[in-house]
This record gives C-alpha cells, structure tokens and sequence, in this order.
C-alpha cells in the first residue's frame, strides 16, 4: 500500500465508524425513555406526567428512526420494506 493510501485509511474508518455512535447515542436517548415511561406507569404518576412521558418515548423512537434514516441512508430502509414484501408475499401463498 503506498503512503497515500495508508493515509487515507484511518479518516474513511473514522467516516463509517462516526454514524454508529450517533445511532447509538439515539439508541441510548430511546431507551431511557421508555424506561422513565415504564418507571412512571409503574409508580403510578398522574395523567399529565403520564402523557408527556409517553410523548417524549414516542418522539424519541421517532427521532431514532429518522435519525438512522438520515445517517445510513434511506436506502436501508428501503431494503427493509422490500424484506417485508417478500415475506408477506411467501407466508400469504
């Protein structure tokens, strides 16, 4: 490998490794929701704390979806839904 490609190398690994943490952050974020969610129905909080909890995990699940849209590119969950068409095609025959 010549020098410039020696180079080059680490910054693309960086590049691929970069999405990653950010989806995982988002994971992170997600998950803490869901879990305050759980604790406050567990608790048994009030009507109010209960529909902002259930907003915040449902904007968060949300934002981890685009977020991961936005970062991997679309193209990915466009796989996905194929995936899914050719399931349902199969299991329905």
């Amino acid at each position: 490998m010549s020098p410039r490609e020696e180079r080059a190398a680490p910054s693309v690994a960086r590049r691929v490794r970069r999405p990653w943490r950010w989806i995982a952050l988002g994971g992170v974020v997600c998950v803490l929701a869901w879990v305050a969610l759980g604790i406050g129905l567990v608790a048994g909080v009030d009507r109010t704390a209960r529909l902002v909890l259930v907003t915040v995990a449902a904007v968060a699940t949300e934002g981890l979806v685009w977020l991961s849209a936005a970062l991997l590119g679309l193209r990915v969950f466009e796989a996905r839904r194929q995936l899914w068409q050719t399931l349902r095609a199969r299991v329905l025959r």
